[in-house]
């Protein structure tokens, strides 16, 4: 047997460790090969969408390569820990430390090879279904094509990868001494301790964490820091702190077999706590990222909603041909069979400070407008009155009685009216005054003329399709009238636009949660099999004394489900209170069951999917388990 036969023998004997490592690593070469596919794909370039998508997918590339580094290093550095006390006997029959770094070198480099290949064919076998997918986020056929750039790209990007670590890798073993390595995992472990104070210090980082977020959104930094901070303290000393608890409650610690796993559990966690800490902010990153990401589909179809004309255009005062642009749309209208009507509207602006700045119209433009919508606006302004139209979620606050520059609020609406919140409405003469001064100060323009359509065909209250005569027509007048002094805005493209944007992303935060989420059962499942020789010899010697299978198999349960729920919860908690925050700040304030369902989508997701991988993990294991007890036990 040669060097090589040795090191191939090594992988295949190992197979059962490096199962969970490969599968994981082959998926992440998948995703990988998969965003390239579409960065190359050489009909990307004529979709409207392609810039927008091949930089989405390249972002979701290098977010899945430096996570797939720091996900291989640790797999790596988990099985090194594990098979140190084969390289110390190995190291006592003579094999030199080069030979034991060239067999390290030639496993890694081959479980590698490996999982490149496979993550590639793996890739092609689905490459149809991808590009399908995507073909309907960008509205362009993506046809299968030989993607030998994508292949090109992947193989070189993994194959440095797993050679870097080889090399990273070799340093962990050469500075251990054959005794140390021939201990293994098997050294004393230390009764695990907590202080008092990093255990307060842990739940006030989390709570001052959320506390500045929800305050202030600017602190977003600051507050990221510290709950990460938080979360490391909540699993290396506050855990620790509830497990010593526990143990103390002698009505509770001495019932059943709760003294065995809870004994075992004070050192696991003490042992996984940084596991545990990096599994919680991925999982509760990927949450977020996936349930904000569905956030905004609540947010475009609100939108939809809210805005009330089907077509506007938007125009400064200057341009001269708006009307030769306003006939094109008219007959764009008339050609395709649609009745409609429409108003033009004058606008301008007020400046209040230096960075607060209000729109403002007439009040000949304002009952046109309401006309249009079906609204009553038999009131007529005075010198010095003005309405106030803007969304109940104004941060301005300003309500009837109050004033704004020097005009008196006479009445608030929130009800959208034009396409420019919050909007103030003065009557004609006052109106003129602020563009002429406008005009004078030379600080902004005239102001804008505005044209509104009301379709009745297209009420705006569910919205289109992307196949639908309104999303056609609505894109063909958008593209019939393109200047630089005016653009045309139509509700179903706005739509349709922001939805394919959506779509886009979550087609890339969902494969990326997939690789966070088979990551981190591979980092439970090394963890569990880290422990096994021990796990084994302490159940062989209590089946000895008398403990029973059934109870072999509920401690083991118990531990396993702890180990794979409790970063969950707690990622889950997270998760949900962050969404919640972003929902105030970002999403415009949702309402609560339309923010919670997609933060519950989201968490319950990774439940669902982290209890498969529980499950499989749990047979697996506690049948290594059963074959160490003492039959006369059961």
């Amino acid at each position: 047997m040669n060097f090589r036969q040795f090191a191939f023998n090594n992988v295949k004997r190992n197979r059962r460790a490096y199962s969970a490592y490969f599968l994981s690593s082959s998926f992440a070469v998948m995703i990988f090969f998969a965003y390239a596919l579409f960065i190359f794909h050489p009909e990307l370039a004529k979709s409207d969408l392609g810039d927008q998508a091949k930089m989405g997918m390249t972002a979701a590339a290098y977010v899945t390569f430096v996570f797939s580094f720091l996900f291989v290093l640790y797999s790596i550095s988990a099985f090194l820990k594990i098979r140190n006390k084969e390289f110390g006997l190995l190291t006592i029959l003579g094999a030199q430390r080069k030979q034991i770094n060239k067999l390290i070198f030639l496993e890694n480099i081959l479980i590698g090879f490996a999982s490149i290949v496979t993550g590639i064919l793996s890739g092609l076998l689905f490459a149809k279904l991808f590009l399908l997918y995507g073909s309907n986020i960008v509205e362009t056929e993506l046809s299968f094509y030989l993607p030998v750039k994508a292949i090109g790209l992947t193989i070189a990007a993994f194959s440095a990868l797993y050679i870097v670590i080889s090399f990273l890798t070799l340093f962990s073993i050469r500075q251990k001494v054959a005794l140390e390595l021939l201990m293994g995992t098997s050294k004393p472990k230390k009764e695990p301790k907590a202080h008092i104070l990093l255990v307060l210090l842990s739940i006030l980082l989390i709570v001052t964490a959320y506390y500045l977020l929800y305050t202030n959104f600017n602190t977003i930094l600051l507050a990221l820091t510290l709950g990460i901070i938080g979360t490391y303290l909540f699993f290396t000393q506050f855990s620790v702190y509830v497990m010593r608890l526990l143990k103390k409650n002698r009505s509770f610690f001495w019932k059943g077999t709760r003294m065995l796993w809870i004994s075992e559990m004070a050192y696991k966690i003490k042992d996984n706590a940084r596991m545990f800490f990096m599994i919680t902010i991925v999982t509760a990153m990927a949450s977020v990222a996936i349930g904000l990401v569905q956030s905004f589909d609540y947010v475009g179809k609100d939108s939809y909603k809210e805005v009330p004309f089907a077509i506007t255009f938007n125009v400064t005062k200057e341009y001269k041909n708006w009307k030769t642009d306003m006939q094109k749309m008219d007959q764009e209208l008339e050609n395709s069979g649609i009745k409609y009507d429409k108003a033009i509207a004058e606008l301008s602006e007020i400046q209040l400070t230096d960075d607060n700045s209000v729109n403002v119209t007439n009040e000949s433009s304002y009952r046109q407008l309401s006309k249009l919508l079906g609204l009553n606006a038999s009131y007529k302004l005075k010198s010095g009155e003005a309405i106030y139209i803007a969304p109940k979620s104004d941060k301005r606050g300003i309500q009837v009685g109050q004033k704004v520059s020097k005009y008196q609020i006479v009445e608030r609406i929130d009800k959208r009216i034009t396409s420019y919140r919050p909007l103030l409405v003065v009557n004609d003469e006052a109106f003129q005054q602020i563009q002429a001064s406008s005009v004078k100060e030379k600080n902004l323009s005239s102001g804008i003329r505005s044209v509104y359509y009301s379709v009745p065909a297209w009420s705006g209250e569910k919205p289109p399709l992307s196949d639908s005569d309104q999303v056609k027509i609505s894109k063909k007048i958008e593209k019939s009238v393109m200047s630089e002094d005016g653009y045309v805005s139509t509700r179903a493209g706005s739509y349709i636009e922001f939805k394919h944007s959506t779509s886009l992303l979550s087609f890339i935060c969902i494969f990326i949660a997939a690789v966070f989420s088979l990551a981190t059962a591979s980092f439970l499942y090394f963890k569990l099999y880290t422990d096994l020789n021990q796990d084994q010899r302490i159940y062989h010697m209590l089946s000895k004394v008398g403990l029973s299978t059934s109870q072999m198999r509920r401690t083991g349960t118990i531990q396993i489900a702890m180990l794979f729920f409790i970063p969950l919860i707690v990622a889950g908690l997270e998760a949900i209170l962050s969404l919640q925050i972003l929902n105030k700040d970002i999403l415009g304030h949702l309402p609560l069951w339309e923010m919670l369902t997609p933060s519950l989508i989201s968490v319950s997701g990774f439940f669902v999917v982290q209890f498969i991988y529980f499950f499989i993990v749990r047979v697996l294991y506690l049948k290594q388990l059963d074959k160490v007890m003492v039959k006369s036990g059961k």
